[in-house]
């Protein structure tokens, strides 16, 4: 007797509006999630660069 294999998870199906909407909306917040990142480094990094010269220490 041969053995059913689990029940595999199915691929979103991308055609639908909704499941295009939520995958949409997980891109966009991971996109400003590493926008905020990159511009607090870059304000990290500014400040440092200011420190170093001696013009705030």
């Amino acid at each position: 007797m041969t053995e059913q294999p689990a029940s595999t998870p199915q691929a979103p199906d991308f055609n639908d509006p909704e499941v295009l909407a939520q995958l949409r909306a997980r891109q966009r917040s991971r996109a400003l999630f590493m926008a905020a990142i990159l511009i607090a480094l870059c304000v990290m990094f500014y400040v440092i660069t200011i420190v170093k010269i001696g013009v705030w220490g």
